[in-house]
């Protein structure tokens, strides 16, 4: 028989039972994590047989990666933009990277984002660390000045420790200094006759080394500070916090005892290494790869992969937190990166060629959120970052995005849905004679590139993109057919380009 006690105390579980049942439920927070020019195949979970990600692999095993994932931009603003808003950049006037946080074409009210759509339902929303689409501050879902927060930071803590910031000097091998960077002999020789040279980019994207700076006083690190110290003050109400670093990206510098973790000896060259594509010899990034040679090269390859691994412990820092707060098991988490890099590829290094090659155009994506999200899965199927906004409004159970041109992506991570069949891509003014436009389907590539010039590639066949088959007679269906997709999305997003000129 059971007791009157037992009785009260059975009806008082079921009514606690039943009060939690119809509390309402908790909002979901947002980790979105992003660093710059980060090539898709450099990391582990994707296969690389060097480069050191445990934490980004760590997030791949309790998530979901997107094996075919495309910038709508292999370069910096335009991307952005893209993944604020859901909206291919000519849309909105934009096809190149801004030069300060004034210019005309900056990201402003009345201009919509999903933070907007987020900041509504009561999230707080931080922009952390790299944004290059003016100040975030003018626009209302971000009202806190992070940056200068950060900056604040960072600065007070390498004056505190003065001298201690930096190592103690030259190591064996090393020549000499390009601002804080030591330089390797054979990069020095390369980087006096790249700065020669009439077309290299405005920024020295040709210093190539060992970083003076300690890791510990480098921006990232008071970037990754900030956003530890904004989840744990957030712990109990609904955040969307965006963690973004420019590494790796020029300069091509690493800090000890990252760069200490790769031998330049050990990477395996690109096959196209020594096939440079006449149509681009000109290029930045084809100059870069013939004055900078092999060793140059390898020293850069070693540079990117300790960048990599430098964020990689950063990020792993965050996901820690998440644990220790309790706040995993309801956090969607994000990670990718603006565009990629050529890393050789085509004897060229950096991103600056004015075309849409795979390595340039690819990135990385992982997506979890435990109970929502597989784990360990890989989806194959093409997605583009203008995806991305529309998902995870999904996800968080907010209303859509006006205007967004992206698909809401959770029918392919749960994979009820392929992904695409068709991916674009853009660069240039959109008004211009040299505005470019990519269409990739699995099996072929057309690129557009203005005043009537293309590429075309048989990816199946040529998957390193080395046979521009343009003027192939042969192959003009194919390229009509590719032509006519690229005018139906030029319609379809409102892209001004006049990509019929090809």
């Amino acid at each position: 028989m059971v007791s009157r006690r037992g009785l009260l105390a059975g009806a008082g579980a079921a009514l606690a039972a039943s009060a939690l049942r119809a509390q309402p439920k908790q909002p979901l927070n947002l980790l979105f994590l992003m660093t710059d020019q980060h090539h898709a195949g450099w990391l582990g979970c994707a296969g690389h047989p060097l480069v050191k990600t445990p934490n980004m692999d760590r997030l791949a095993r309790q998530g979901t990666r997107f094996g075919n994932a495309f910038a709508p931009v292999p370069y910096c603003s335009p991307t952005r933009l893209a993944l604020m808003t859901g909206r291919y950049p000519s849309s909105l006037g934009l096809g190149r990277n801004l030069t300060e946080n004034q210019d005309a074409l900056r990201l402003r009210e009345p201009t919509r984002t999903y933070a907007h759509q987020l900041a509504d339902r009561g999230y707080h929303c931080h922009q952390l660390g790299k944004w290059h689409l003016g100040d975030p501050t003018e626009l209302t879902c971000y009202p806190t000045p992070d940056a200068q927060a950060i900056t604040n930071a960072g600065r007070d803590a390498r004056r505190a420790a003065g001298d201690k910031a930096f190592d103690d000097g030259p190591r064996p091998g090393e020549s000499e200094l390009a601002g804080d960077v030591w330089l390797r002999q054979p990069v020095a020789e390369a980087h006096r006759r790249f700065l020669e040279q009439p077309t290299h980019p405005a920024q020295d994207v040709g210093a190539i080394g060992r970083s003076r700076l300690r890791p510990e006083y480098q921006p990232e690190q008071a970037i990754t500070d900030r956003c530890l110290e904004l989840m744990k003050a957030h712990r109990t109400e609904p955040f969307a916090i965006t963690w973004s670093v420019s590494p790796p990206h020029a300069l091509w510098t690493a800090p000890s005892p990252y760069y200490d973790q790769y031998d330049p000896a050990a990477f395996e060259l690109p096959a196209t290494w020594r096939q440079p594509p006449e149509a681009w010899r000109n290029s930045a990034a084809a100059i870069m790869g013939r004055t900078y040679g092999e060793a140059g090269l390898r020293e850069y390859l070693r540079c990117y992969a300790a960048q990599i691994t430098f964020m990689d412990a950063l990020l792993g820092r965050l996901l820690d937190q998440l644990d220790a707060l309790g706040l995993a098991e309801r956090t969607l988490v994000v990670y990718t990166s603006d565009h990629g890099n050529l890393m050789g590829q085509h004897a060229m290094m950096d991103k600056t060629v004015g075309t849409f090659y795979d390595d340039l155009v690819r990135v990385p994506l992982i997506m979890r959120l435990p109970g929502a999200i597989p784990a360990g899965a890989v989806r194959d199927g093409a997605v583009s970052l203008v995806d991305l906004p529309p998902t995870l409004l999904g996800y968080l159970g907010a209303p859509p995005l006006p205007g967004c041109h992206g698909h809401d992506l959770r029918g392919v991570v749960d994979g009820r849905e392929p992904g695409q069949d068709t991916i674009f891509a853009e660069r240039n003014e959109p008004r211009s004679p040299n505005a470019a436009r990519m269409v990739r389907t699995r099996d072929w590539k057309l690129c557009l590139l203005g005043r009537g010039r293309g590429e075309l590639y048989d990816l199946a066949r040529d998957p390193d993109e080395t046979t521009n088959l343009f003027d192939d007679p042969a192959r003009a269906p194919v390229v009509s057919d590719l032509t006519r997709r690229l005018r139906d999305h030029a319609k379809a997003v409102g892209d001004p380009a006049a990509v019929a000129s090809a």
